[in-house]
């Protein structure tokens, strides 16, 4: 199996010369953007919690507080 980067140099080396110079602008505008977005990333703090943490409401029965029961149910443990 060829890895991805194998896999795109023979994709490259299919192109006619004339769709490979098309291209070029447009693959330089892509990997620019992936490079900025990867930076930025690595450099901003992300802060914990996120916003959407806890966002949703919680669900009826409450489960966590009935993990032990469901959990001795299933598994037939003795109380």
């Amino acid at each position: 199996m060829s890895t991805p980067r194998e896999e795109l140099h023979a994709l490259i080396d299919e192109l006619p010369d004339e769709a490979a110079a098309e291209l070029v602008p447009d693959m330089r505008e892509i990997l620019r953007h992936r490079l900025e977005v990867r930076r930025r990333r690595s450099v901003e703090p992300r802060p914990w919690p996120p916003s959407w943490f806890a966002a949703g409401r919680g669900s009826r029965p409450d489960i966590a507080r009935r993990s032990e029961d469901i959990l001795r149910d299933e598994f037939g443990q003795p109380e």
